[in-house]
């Protein structure tokens, strides 16, 4: 939120920050999807009278994945799993698929690694 945001944290982040190129730092994202349905919230009725819909709610299988992404070389590592990402899940993907990318391809390519 704005509220939340401090200038003077802010300008020391990008401080530290800035000492690394573009291309020597990677994004981590996680994102979830499921299909679930979707009851309408909102509807229209008559004055002083309540909306009332009665539709079953399903819940279906939810998968998360986790990708990383190097500014010259798009996505280098990624995976996805049915639920949700553990902590143990989280460590794993770190040191299995993240860490064991062919980092001599990426700085053979681009010298800034």
């Amino acid at each position: 939120m704005a509220s939340e945001r401090d200038p003077i944290l802010r300008a020391d982040f990008v401080r530290r920050i800035s000492q690394y190129s573009a291309t020597s730092l990677l994004v981590l994202d996680e994102v979830s999807k499921d299909n679930r349905t979707y009851a309408h919230l909102w509807g229209h009725s008559k004055h002083s009278s309540r909306v009332e819909l009665h539709q079953p709610f399903v819940r279906k299988r939810q998968f998360s994945m986790l990708a990383t992404m190097a500014l010259d070389e798009g996505i280098i590592a990624s995976q996805v799993v049915e639920g949700s990402f553990t902590r143990d899940l989280f460590l794993q993907y770190l040191r299995d698929d993240l860490v064991s990318v062919n980092w001599f391809s990426l700085t053979a390519s681009n010298p800034s690694f």
